[in-house]
């Protein structure tokens, strides 16, 4: 495989060990969710503006403008995470979540002409199957409803089109600008609607900063990588790969919250594992035409 097909399939892959730390993040932090998020966001810019300039690069309007829309998807896509998932359940949620690959496979072609190996939609279909076992041996509480079930469908929606959109805006910008002009928009987005809920964006204080950098730290960084990831990644490979939130996020919860894991959800988490660690070290596309 090419060496940058390598790199970005090594940075999307890590990026979703660092992202899956974020529901764990939230679980101990006290702040209200918009004002947690729009911190959070603000504490990540910091990062990205210093990554920007020390590679020399500078915030410009047009790198503003071209992150725009990938901004406002991003932003939209939080503010929809928080309200399904306080009507329906995480299982509903993940499973929602779980057919993005399916959305991506669908429009890779169209849009970026990529020609998936036929291999690949059978790793698809078993990496499913193996999100599905998870689920079915996870924590089956929780209240779910068609509100929220048809929200979750939605947010899955918004999440595939900033995946669509990200990839088409690192064709021209690079990732820490980019990654820096749409935290900027997304920013807004939460300190609109963290004004018209009333929860309100006071600074946090003392140990309420831990969770903050945390959520800058560690998901920000996944995210940054990301973006990077996206200019060198088939979009039907970075879908599957995203797949390992699903599986990775218990495991975390496992580990640092005591959070019990059974025998048929570790046998999910193993398919999913195994599934995309055969994808991730295998050529995506058919030879002709081959990912640009």
């Amino acid at each position: 495989m090419d060496r940058q097909v390598v790199s970005g399939r090594g940075a999307a892959t890590l990026a979703v060990f660092l992202t899956a730390f974020g529901p764990i993040i939230v679980k101990i932090s006290d702040l209200a969710e918009l004002r947690f998020i729009f911190w959070r966001l603000m504490a990540a810019l910091v990062v990205y503006l210093a990554v920007l300039f020390a590679r020399g690069g500078r915030v410009t309007l047009a790198a503003l403008r071209t992150s725009f829309w990938g901004g406002l998807l991003f932003g939209l896509n939080l503010v929809l995470f928080i309200t399904f998932m306080r009507r329906t359940s995480a299982t509903h949620a993940v499973i929602m979540g779980s057919l993005q690959p399916v959305v991506l496979l669908g429009v890779a072609g169209p849009l970026f002409g990529e020609r998936p190996r036929r291999s690949l939609y059978g790793w698809s279909a078993l990496a499913l199957g193996g999100v599905a076992i998870s689920m079915w041996g996870g924590d089956p509480s929780g209240v779910a409803t068609v509100e929220g079930d048809l929200l979750a469908f939605v947010g899955m929606l918004f999440w595939c089109s900033y995946y669509i959109v990200s990839k088409r805006t690192r064709a021209t910008l690079d990732a820490a600008s980019y990654q820096a002009g749409l935290t900027l928009v997304a920013a807004a987005v939460i300190l609109l609607a963290a004004l018209i809920s009333g929860q309100g964006v006071a600074p946090p204080s003392g140990a309420d900063w831990w969770p903050v950098v945390l959520m800058a730290a560690l998901p920000g960084t996944g995210h940054l990588l990301i973006n990077y990831a996206h200019a060198h990644v088939a979009l039907t490979v970075m879908g599957l790969i995203n797949l390992l939130f699903t599986v990775i996020a218990p495991l975390y919860a496992w580990w640092l919250l005591d959070e019990a894991i059974g025998g048929v959800q570790a046998l999910g988490i193993a398919v999913v594992m195994a599934t995309l660690a055969m994808v991730v070290t295998r050529p995506a596309e058919r030879p002709v035409d081959i990912d640009r």
